[in-house]
Order: structure tokens, then sequence, then C-alpha cells
């Protein structure tokens, strides 16, 4: 009798089961979920020779929004406009990473980077607020695409270094650091905190061409191993766009070089950064339709790659292989069709199909049980 009412539960149960994945969380403005750009991985380097991938994203990058309370959806490269149109309407900020290819790149980080922009642009030109975060490279392409591709860099030797930011003095008139505490800016002023690593930079003059007409703010400099003076923090004026030329995700997440800082200080500090970006992005309101497509759409269905034991800079990085390119009668969904190692090129699938086939084998033996005893 005990076993029979035990099948009994088990088949009332099962509609709850079924239904229980639609049933999560979609809302952002609670757990926000952040677009992070994927970007090309080069024939001839240190990946390609372990992996069959064409594209990365730094783990650290995932982990960055985590820490801060949000969610990771990875973007593909070489797509259509109209793959990140759709995408960029079911989530709540884009993540720009940093790292080491170029803009001119076909169907590249810099190609992929330029749609997103323009589309990010658009959504708040259209009352919505959509906030874009760029770090390091990111911010350089930001800067890049937000001047219609005039080039204003310049080359600067910033290489392992840890610097404390040279603030200007209306700092705190800006949104990234006008809620920051005096520990915070204490921290980030007089302390090596922030990791440097990059060979090219915006000089204070850059903003003042026609280009960018002054229409970002600059809230802190930087110096160079020559001397050369480089832009460190930036915010738009009139968009929700924020840039960085150092990696606050190493200072959290990155443990290859021993150059990275990991004081006490440091980590503090890197976690403002996350936490605003994060906080922003709770003000935008768009979901995915439902939980599923959410669920199928996110950085979990994915395993990254223990990669700093073969020499990378990276502790892990995602590494996908080259998705379909949007609009080719192939891609029917708003995200990268990134193969997982354990799916079978089903995009996440299987772990789904996997419980509902236990569901389904539960329900068949709790049958076979009441006939039993019928």
């Amino acid at each position: 009798m005990h076993t029979l009412c035990l099948c009994l539960c088990l088949l009332l149960m099962l509609p709850l089961l079924l239904v229980a994945p639609a049933q999560a969380d979609v809302n952002g403005t609670i757990s926000p979920i952040i677009g992070v750009l994927a970007q090309e991985v080069y024939q001839d380097g240190l990946i390609s020779k372990h992996f069959n991938a064409t594209s990365y994203i730094a783990a650290s990058y995932v982990k960055f929004v985590e820490g801060a309370g949000g969610r990771v959806v990875p973007i593909g490269i070489g797509h259509n406009r109209s793959y990140y149109e759709e995408l960029l309407q079911k989530i709540n900020g884009l993540l720009l990473p940093g790292g080491a290819t170029f803009f001119n790149e076909t169907n590249g980080y810099g190609d992929a980077g330029e749609h997103l922009i323009a589309i990010a642009r658009e959504l708040n030109d259209n009352g919505t607020y959509f906030p874009v975060w760029g770090t390091c490279l990111g911010m350089e392409l930001l800067v890049l695409k937000m001047a219609n591709g005039t080039e204003t860099r310049s080359n600067c030797q910033a290489i392992n270094m840890a610097l404390p930011l040279e603030m200007k003095q209306d700092y705190n008139e800006s949104r990234l650091f006008g809620g920051a505490s005096e520990e915070i800016i204490t921290k980030l002023s007089q302390e090596n905190v922030t990791y440097n690593y990059h060979r090219y930079c915006y000089k204070e003059q850059s903003f003042s061409l026609p280009a960018l007409n002054n229409s970002w703010r600059i809230m802190s400099l930087n110096h160079d191993v020559n001397g050369i003076e480089f832009v460190s923090t930036i915010e738009h004026l009139s968009y929700p766009f924020y840039g960085v030329q150092f990696h606050p995700e190493k200072a959290l997440y990155e443990f290859v070089s021993k150059d990275v800082p990991h004081s006490s200080s440091a980590v503090h500090s890197a976690q403002y950064f996350a936490d605003f970006f994060i906080n922003e992005a709770r003000r935008n309101t768009h979901s995915y339709d439902n939980a599923t497509e959410q669920a199928l759409s996110l950085i979990y269905n994915y395993q990254p790659e223990y990669t700093s034991v073969l020499g990378s800079g990276y502790v892990q990085q995602y590494l996908f292989e080259d998705p379909d390119i949007a609009g080719d009668g192939d891609d029917d969904g708003p995200y990268p069709y990134y193969p997982s190692p354990n799916d079978n090129g089903k995009n996440g699938v299987a772990s789904w199909s996997l419980g509902f086939g236990l569901v389904v084998a539960l329900a068949f033996r709790a049958f076979a049980v009441i006939m039993e005893h019928s």
C-alpha cells in the first residue's frame, strides 16, 4: 500500500516537474543578464593548437558579472545585424571584454562590436536604458565606434603595470564615481590596484577631436612606462556607456601573473566596478520570452577549459566552435550555436532531455507498480 501511494504521488508530481523550468526567474531587474562578446582565436595561437575552437570568452569576465549578481549570455562573432538586434532586446546590458585582436578582422570582434554598439545606442535613443561596459580593448572599441570609426588611439606601453588612478578634479561629478565611498576613492587613487596590460591608448586630447567632440567625460588618467599619458576611465555624457583601460576582472579572478594585484584593496576596488555596472543593468527591463529560451542561452550550457596550465594568460576560457551566420537559414535562435562539450552539438539541450527522460521513466515505473497492485 505504501508503494502504491508513493507511485500515485509521483504521477501527481509529474506535471509540476515538467513545468518547473518555465517558472524560473526571468526578471533582469533582479539578476541582470549581460551579453559578453566573444572574440576570435587565431590559427597559429596557443588555443588553436590544443582545441577545435574559433572564438573564446575569458572566464574572468563571466565571473566579474556573476560576482555582482548578474548572469551571462555569450555573444557570438560572425553574425549579421539581425542576430544582435534580437539578442539585445532580451538582455540587460553589454560587456565588451579586453583581449588581443584587431578591429579590422572580417566577421570578428570589431564587426560584431560595431553592430552591438550601434544597436545599444539606438535602444537608448528610443528611451530604453541599456548600459555598455568596455574593458581595455573593449573601451577602445567603444570609443572608436562612437566616433564613427575614426581612429584616435596612440601607441603606449603599459604592460604588467599596477597603478593608482590619477583622478581628475571633477571625478565626483561622474555617474561612475559619484556614489563611490571615500574609502574606495582613496584606494583607487593612492594604491597600485588597477592592472594595465595594453599597447594602445587614448590621450586626453583625443577626446577633443571633431570625431569625439568632447562627448565623453574623462575621470582619470595614468602614465605608461615611458611617461606617456593615457586616459584610464571614461563615461559617455549622453549614454550609459562606460570604459576602463585597466582590468578589474584580473584583480578578482586571474592568477597567472605575479604582477596582477590581489591585495584586499585591489579586490575591493575591482568589485566596485562590477557592482556599479550590474546596478546599471538592473535599470533595464528586457527579458526573454520564457525561461526555457533563457536557460538555453546562458553561459551555464558551456564548460570553461583550464587554459593557464597550457601557458595562456587566462586561468580559464570558454571556447566555441564556429557558429552559423545568422540569416542564412540555419540560425533560428537569438543565441549563438556554440556546441557544449557535453551536448553532442545540441546547444545544451541534452541536459534538459536527460531531466525529461528521468521524469518519464519514473512515470512509467509508477504506472507499472500501480498496475501490479490493481
